[in-house]
């Protein structure tokens, strides 16, 4: 089978690095986790240990790259 479309890396996505990247505080992930402007983590180790695909992001229409 031939694919044209390229496969997109769908890595995870670690709390600290979706902090940095959208130039957020921890409590402000927090309370949009709580108000579900972010989707439930796909990695929930601990509450610092939480992580999303890359896939999940873009589903819920937030950027990363």
């Amino acid at each position: 089978m031939n694919n044209t479309t390229p496969e997109i890396e769908d890595r995870v996505i670690w709390r600290p690095d979706l902090e940095k990247t959208l130039g957020r505080s921890s409590s402000t992930i927090r309370r949009w986790l709580q108000d579900g402007r972010l989707p439930k983590p796909d990695v929930d180790i601990s509450r610092r240990t939480q992580g999303w695909r890359l896939s999940t992001l873009h589903d819920a229409g937030i950027r990363v790259t």
